[in-house]
């Protein structure tokens, strides 16, 4: 690896920093904007109602025009719970995505670091398949590939890292596929890391999150928010310190 190299990569960490940073200040403003409009509603005095498609332009309408309406006390309700959770849902699912093309990116440059002769063909299929069989994992570690190690500041091996990244995919999955609730596969899989995973480090594994219930329902809170934004953030800055060490030849 150059110093090129090296510059060009930490260049793509420090994007993702960046992106990490403004999803959550940007969702934050529309978590802030449901405290606000709940004490509004749960503030107003008289009855009212709201109409979600009462200002639709004849010319936007459905064909078949589906008319709701909600009372101030179903307002505060659903500024309180269904809206906040859809909120709390479109940031992981947005910022996992932002995470997985951060780490695509990354995998991009390093296989064209070390192999310089790789086809555009070649290249497109390596990135189709990052994330089967822990293809773009085996790619970072081995030492034929970009050789990655963790970190000397850390205590976490750098496959229990990615690892747990991957647990916060599952959870995106979860989310779009399968009604917020853990498959048998995925659950099977959180127990599985959860096995593997030292015991003096096993708090960090999702299987024992409470951010499932019993039957494996995803149950959102501000404090997971801010879980997956504090770890999304140290997670980039564990691969930009594993890239910064790497020997510059």
């Amino acid at each position: 690896m150059t110093e090129k190299n090296k510059s060009d990569a930490l260049s793509i960490i420090n994007k993702g920093v960046f992106e990490i940073i403004s999803s959550y200040s940007e969702n934050a403003l529309l978590i802030n904007a449901c405290f606000v409009a709940k004490d509004r509603y749960a503030r107003l005095e008289g009855e009212m109602q709201l109409s979600t498609t009462q200002n639709v332009p004849q010319q936007l309408r459905l064909d078949m025009e589906i008319e709701v309406v909600y009372r101030k006390n179903e307002l505060v309700t659903k500024y309180g719970g269904d809206v906040l959770d859809v909120v709390f849902r479109n940031y992981i699912i947005s910022n996992i995505s932002i995470m997985d093309a951060i780490l695509e990116d990354l995998y991009e440059h390093l296989l064209k670091v070390v192999n310089a002769a790789i086809t555009d063909t070649e290249l497109e299929k390596q990135i189709r398949n990052a994330w089967t069989n822990e293809a773009m994992l085996n790619f970072f570690v081995d030492a034929a590939g970009a050789g990655l190690t963790k970190p000397s500041t850390k205590t976490m091996e750098f496959a229990e890292a990615y690892m747990r990244y991957t647990e916060l995919r599952i959870v995106r999955h979860t989310l779009l596929h399968s009604d917020s609730t853990l498959s048998a596969k995925n659950l099977k899989k959180l127990q599985d890391n959860f096995t593997v995973t030292p015991v003096a480090r096993r708090h960090f594994a999702l299987f024992s999150s409470p951010m499932f219930d019993p039957t494996g329902k995803v149950n959102l809170s501000i404090n997971h928010i801010l879980a997956i934004r504090q770890y999304l953030h140290r997670y980039l800055i564990y691969l930009r310190e594993s890239i910064n060490e790497k020997v510059i030849r």
